[in-house]
């Protein structure tokens, strides 16, 4: 990350936070894609040009409950000070009851959305398992391998974001930083 007037970049793939780091601003993208993902992996969303990155533990005083990686383009933003969001929540209580609520929202979804991907990569495993010996001329199972299939691209867990960037160590041992490139859950190792 560098700073070039008021223009914060970020190059491809690069962290900008982690869950649970405190936050000292937040963001609004001016170009690029910016991925979110939650504590286990799952990407949770992509945003980009004109969006608000990084606002909701500002406005709820918390540590982030997300973790943002630049897309494979880098990404670029203007940095917002948590003293807009004070001034904005304290000129208005309306607006900061409704504000607070919306966020908070978003939060439980996020964690609704993890809870099902979690238990919806179990369950697929599990099918999979069973089914691998089954005959695909079979209609309803070949029917079963498609939807299995399709359920593995629609929901992108990356756990490697979880140890990206690499320890002190592994950077000193010459190691590589792993890939923060979406994938599926099923193209886990």
């Amino acid at each position: 990350m560098y700073e070039k007037n008021d223009i914060i970049v970020w190059e491809p793939e690069e962290v900008i936070y982690r869950v649970d780091d405190m936050p000292d601003s937040a963001y609004l993208i001016t170009d690029g894609i910016i991925v979110l993902y939650t504590r286990e992996g799952l990407q949770l969303n992509r945003i980009g040009q004109n969006e608000i990155l990084g606002e909701t533990s500002l406005l709820l005083g918390m540590k982030r409950t997300v973790t943002a990686i630049a897309g494979k383009g880098g990404a670029q933003a203007k940095r917002i000070p948590p003293q807009y969001f004070n001034d904005l929540l304290t000129r208005d209580k309306v607006i900061a009851a409704l504000i607070r609520k919306v966020q908070y929202r978003l939060i439980d979804s996020n964690i609704q959305s993890n809870s099902l991907a979690v238990n919806l990569e179990r369950i697929t495993e599990l099918v999979e398992m069973h089914t691998d010996g089954l005959n695909l001329n079979n209609s309803a199972v070949a029917e079963l391998k498609r939807l299995l299939s399709d359920v593995r691209q629609q929901v992108v867990f990356a756990r490697d974001i979880i140890a990206y960037p690499p320890a002190p160590d592994e950077a000193a041992a010459g190691q590589a930083k792993p890939n923060a490139t979406d994938r599926s859950f099923g193209d886990l190792g």
